[in-house]
């Protein structure tokens, strides 16, 4: 495999490589959003540790949520799936709602961010991560159970992901399910305070990795390398003094990057918190909330004992 995947695996369009009209697109969404901020917080984050895998895993029997392998250039419809995916699992376990737990399906995203949000102005593969923010809000989520909805495919999301977008009757079945809130997030501790309080970031920025981590302090770290064009989602934050990091979930498949060593779900890499900021400090990442705004939240991890 070598160190690197080939340029179709990622799929974020960064600013340099963005048209005029898709950055103005850009700036408008961003401009509607709220600035990040965790509502009536009264404890600090910091040394905190928390990892949604533990609330997927209460509500799928003790196993982690499958990690996807996209199939072409699709990688930002993939990391906010993934954000949802967690989102939705915490809420169930925090709020005992009974709900059973269904996946968001990824081509959905990709069609409603690339047509419905840019307006079709990207030719070829390829997202921005503001424009699947303001997707889900807007238009909602497709969940993969849905009657009729096709297996995830690369060729179902390069058809989706252009003119007229996904097919008008799953646009009408997403609508009742939008996400409430989005905010962007550009430091690591903002990354931190919102993974402490449950809210998963989507995280899109042109920092690569070494394909294999190294093991440190019982995790198994990413070790930044080269240039991905590329968006994923941090899941998890562990604020330890000695290194502090977040879980960034990729969607190359489980066995991408080798087996995690602690108890993480496979498929990604920790990041220390330098390299954090470096990556959402590239202005196209987001913290979502299914409330509107961001609470304080007690998470209370007797329920996932």
């Amino acid at each position: 495999m070598g160190n690197y995947l080939p340029a179709g695996q990622f799929g974020w369009v960064p600013p340099e490589e963005r048209s005029a009209d898709a950055t103005k697109i850009v700036e408008s969404v961003l401009g509607s959003m709220p600035p990040f901020f965790v509502v009536g917080q009264t404890e600090s984050s910091v040394g905190k540790r928390c990892v949604l895998w533990d609330y997927s895993r209460k509500i799928n029997d003790g196993k982690h949520l499958p990690t996807f392998r996209q199939e072409v250039g699709d990688c930002v419809s993939q990391g906010a799936a993934n954000a949802i995916n967690y989102l939705s699992a915490m809420e169930i376990v925090r709020l005992g709602d009974r709900e059973k737990f269904r996946p968001a399906f990824q081509p959905f995203i990709y069609g409603v961010s690339r047509v419905q949000i840019g307006g079709g102005r990207i030719n070829g593969d390829g997202s921005i991560g503001s424009w699947a923010a303001e997707g889900l809000k807007k238009f909602g989520v497709l969940f993969a159970d849905e009657p009729d909805v096709p297996k995830y495919s690369g060729s179902v999301a390069k058809t989706w992901g252009n003119r007229p977008g996904p097919p008008t009757q799953f646009l009408q079945r997403a609508k009742p399910f939008v996400l409430k809130t989005t905010s962007q997030v550009t430091s690591y501790e903002q990354v931190r305070d919102a993974l402490a309080n449950g809210y998963p970031v989507t995280v899109a920025s042109n920092q690569g990795f070494q394909m294999r981590g190294k093991v440190d302090r019982s995790k198994l770290w990413g070790v930044p390398a080269g240039s991905w064009a590329h968006q994923m989602c941090f899941i998890g934050v562990d604020d330890d003094s000695a290194r502090p990091g977040c879980y960034c979930l990729n969607s190359w498949g489980a066995d991408a990057h080798g087996a995690p060593v602690d108890d993480a779900p496979p498929g990604g890499f920790w990041v220390d918190a330098a390299t954090v900021t470096r990556m959402v400090r590239q202005q196209d990442s987001f913290a979502f909330s299914q409330f509107d705004g961001f609470p304080a939240q007690d998470l209370d991890f007797r329920l996932i004992g």
